[in-house]
């Protein structure tokens, strides 16, 4: 495999070699995106000094928006002269098959920019088996001291655990890792909002269309021009969870009986012996393989139960489950039932509880409470030693009797549908005006 030969294999990826207007209007990631009526710019690489040399790394799940962005990185280095259009290189990792022909595309790349800086981006380097040896082996042989290299992927374990084989030589900036997530409803109202005042009604409305769409570009983009989430952006969502189990040697009829299992608790409090019960045809050390791997994806959070007096969790006691994002609580709802293993009502309120839980998820530390009196839904770090306790109630009466547990704690909010101040002696606000005020 000579030089033109490897740029050639890959030149969809890099037009900007040719031309970098091309690469603006016919790279495939960034044309998709330029014909999306909504579409997000996420500069998770603002935070990056480029001058800098060293191995960085991106996570997120899949169709979040990695690949976009780190073309986007691309087209901002070439307009403001960062780097030469031959010092950058894009490399998708979906067709190389082992380490060996991962390695010797790299030292191809390497001969060609010579000592000068450059840019390096390798495109869900975690579907090369292993390819954290080559990553250390050309760091071991000083190749990574002249530029940037990005390593994206959607198993964030998987690659952030694989890097911990190479410390030392990762460089010096200051933040080495990044990670993508679904758009937060705050991100969601600021990139359909129109001009004019955020009301409750007005906020009311665009978390009606959330818990619809969720966060994901091509989710929001169908609801806004057809009404409604397409059955083909249903699938393809589908088709990458199912995928990326099949990848891992998992079994697709038991990873469909977990998601029933996750599904069918709803936001209740419940153990892994629990939900293995209620499937009664595998392990439990199968079913928490599988919820990890879930976790790993962006596809859920575990909560574990909140210990007062140490101010951490209880590994033991039984967790809560949810969805990590609205879309994707429904892509899997519809996939089981496709299938014949649901046939089920949507609860609002489980996807309610499930975004506010999701975004103090995104902010820090976040656990749940469960007291001899009743439970709270989240309990969130403000900072190492302060918590928020958090209720959340939707769509139905707030009683004194459910708030008890909610008062043994002196920070403490009601989150509800229609109602803000206070109510029994707990302030009060909408949800959906917290998860939009709610952010970094």
């Amino acid at each position: 495999m000579d030089s033109p030969t490897f740029l050639n294999r890959y030149q969809i990826h890099n037009q900007f070699r040719d031309s970098a207007k091309q690469f603006n209007q016919q790279d495939p990631h960034l044309n998709a995106l330029s014909k999306l009526k909504y579409s997000y710019h996420a500069d998770w690489w603002s935070l990056i000094s480029l001058n800098i040399p060293g191995i960085y790394i991106l996570t997120g799940g899949r169709q979040v928006g990695k690949s976009t962005s780190c073309k986007q990185l691309i087209s901002y280095c070439l307009k403001t002269k960062q780097f030469a259009p031959d010092q950058i290189f894009y490399l998708p990792c979906d067709e190389i098959y082992d380490a060996q022909e991962f390695g010797r595309i790299l030292r191809l790349y390497f001969s060609s920019v010579s000592d000068k800086p450059f840019l390096l981006i390798i495109d869900e380097v975690t579907f090369v088996p292993h390819w954290d040896r080559t990553i250390k082996a050309l760091a071991d042989e000083g190749y990574f001291t002249k530029g940037l290299c990005v390593l994206t992927g959607s198993d964030s374990l998987i690659l952030k655990e694989a890097a911990m084989s190479f410390p030392g030589r990762r460089g010096h900036a200051a933040k080495t890792d990044f990670h993508l997530y679904p758009l937060s409803f705050r991100e969601y109202v600021q990139l359909i909002k129109s001009k004019g005042k955020l009301s409750d009604a007005t906020l009311l409305t665009y978390f009606q269309n959330y818990l619809r769409c969720g966060g994901y570009l091509r989710a929001i983009n169908d609801l806004a021009e057809y009404g409604e989430v397409t059955p083909a952006t249903f699938i393809t969502y589908e088709q990458w969870i199912r995928g990326d189990f099949l990848k891992q040697g998992k079994n697709e009829d038991t990873l469909l009986n977990v998601l029933k299992a996750l599904l069918t608790v709803g936001v209740s409090q419940i153990s892994y012996s629990g939900l293995t019960q209620k499937i009664g045809l595998i392990s439990k050390e199968t079913f928490m393989d599988y919820c990890r791997l879930l976790e790993r994806m962006d596809v859920m959070i575990v909560l574990q139960a909140f210990d007062q007096n140490k101010k951490q969790g209880f590994p033991r006691k039984a967790r809560k489950f949810h969805f990590f994002d609205p879309f994707i609580y429904h892509t899997i709802q519809k996939w089981l039932e496709n299938e014949g293993y649901l046939n089920g009502v949507l609860s609002e309120s489980t996807l309610v509880e499930a975004c506010v839980a999701s975004q103090c998820y995104r902010l820090g530390k976040t656990f749940y409470f469960k007291g001899q009196q009743g439970e709270v839904d989240v309990i969130r770090f403000l900072d190492k030693k302060k918590v928020q306790a958090i209720e959340v109630k939707w769509g139905e009466e707030v009683r004194p009797a459910d708030l008890k547990t909610l008062k043994q704690f002196k920070n403490s909010l009601l989150l509800t549908k229609y109602k803000s101040g206070e109510i029994e002696g707990i302030p009060s606000m909408t949800v959906y005006r917290y998860l939009y005020e709610c952010s970094e």
